[in-house]
């Protein structure tokens, strides 16, 4: 049997320590599904859904695990899109994906910012989550936020080193270089 790591996030931009979160989780999994939110949960806007996967496939194409495969899914959209009325939470995600891989061990990977009881707690059927999946929860080893890309983006000019190498300290390459030809995150949004 497969055994399936399920990694939704915002990805508003993918950074390093996502990469880092997938690291940690690629020694116990075959595959790794990637679900870019599609809209966010918490009532922050990100970028457009478009932009933001075009960035986690940048990201994603970058990534090498080994012994672990990788995939990006727009099944969260797929799921906004059939019923846009409604919102689409991680327990109807993994549903879905249940659905999708019935001979697989599926499990949740979450990053250490939505283990905390406080976030974890605000999850749609939490409880629920926690007893029809197996988490995986990784450590905080890179502290590397997707809002701190934001903020560096929206406060500097980014026409000097410095501010060149804390954004490299952040997001990838391939991600960076994706930002700074379309001009992302240079205005503010909430």
């Amino acid at each position: 049997m497969t055994d399936i790591g399920v990694f939704g996030s915002v990805f508003d931009p993918p950074t390093l320590g996502h990469l880092d979160v997938l690291e940690q989780a690629a020694e116990h999994f075959d595959h790794i599904i990637l679900v870019p939110s599609a809209a966010h949960a918490f009532s922050k806007q990100p970028l457009p859904f478009e932009q933001r996967l075009s960035l986690l496939w940048c990201f994603a194409k970058s990534i090498t695990l080994p012994g672990c495969t990788l995939e990006v899914s727009e099944i969260e959209n797929t799921l906004l899109n059939q019923q846009p009325e409604k919102p689409v939470y991680t327990f109807d995600v993994l549903v879905a994906l249940e659905a999708t891989h019935p001979d697989a061990n599926l499990s949740f990977i979450r990053g250490p910012d939505n283990a905390a009881p406080e976030t974890w707690q605000r999850f749609y059927r939490y409880a629920e989550i926690e007893t029809r999946w197996a988490l995986f929860t990784a450590n905080e080893r890179v502290r590397a936020r997707s809002s701190q890309v934001r903020q560096l983006l929206q406060d500097t000019a980014l026409d000097d080193n410095n501010d060149l190498r804390e954004l490299n300290a952040l997001v990838p390459p391939e991600v960076r270089d994706q930002i700074l030809v379309h001009g992302l995150y240079r205005t503010s949004r909430q």
